[in-house]
């Protein structure tokens, strides 16, 4: 597929970052002239070590995993309620909303004209194709193992050498 120029990424990709306040909830809007819905939020305080969270549309705003952990799924209002009309709202867990603290949210839509998909599936230790929402053969492809705590998250990237060994469909 050749590369194609989108017109507008603020249909597809926006930035928000925003100050904590403590309260349950605070609802934030995206700064951007469009309204976007994301479909995939990842959150993470910019001023303390707190935890890194991702959410997303298909397992639910309020089910998250922690990018900088190997530790499973888990799901609780306190981080993310809600993945709203132009934003979303965040709880009071310290790691997302904690007053003073500053906070940063990149939010994706899904699309196939954007080449951004979100698929949940169940793994069975074989090679297999795995179905997507894309209009070409993915470029990249992140993996994370949602119920284990012992598997840490795996990435394939179209530029890099595979090694059978590593490869992240299992």
């Amino acid at each position: 597929m050749a590369y194609t120029t989108i017109d507008n990424p603020e249909l597809y990709f926006q930035v928000k970052t925003y100050t904590g306040d403590g309260n349950d909830p605070q609802a934030l809007t995206f700064d951007g002239d469009e309204n976007m819905q994301p479909d995939l939020l990842w959150l993470k305080a910019r001023d303390t070590t707190g935890a890194h969270f991702v959410v997303d549309s298909v397992r639910g705003a309020t089910t998250w995993l922690r990018t900088n952990v190997e530790n499973p799924e888990q799901t609780d209002d306190a981080v993310i309620v809600s993945l709203d009309s132009d934003g979303f709202s965040v709880g009071d867990d310290l790691d997302s909303n904690n007053s003073g603290d500053s906070f940063v949210a990149y939010g994706w839509k899904e699309s196939a004209a954007s080449g951004f998909d979100i698929v949940s599936y169940t793994g069975n230790d074989t090679a297999r194709t795995i179905s997507h929402s894309l209009s070409a053969v993915p470029h990249v492809i992140i993996v994370k193992p949602r119920e284990s705590s012992s598997e840490g998250w795996s990435m394939y990237h179209k530029g890099i050498a595979s090694d059978a060994e590593t490869d992240i469909i299992r």
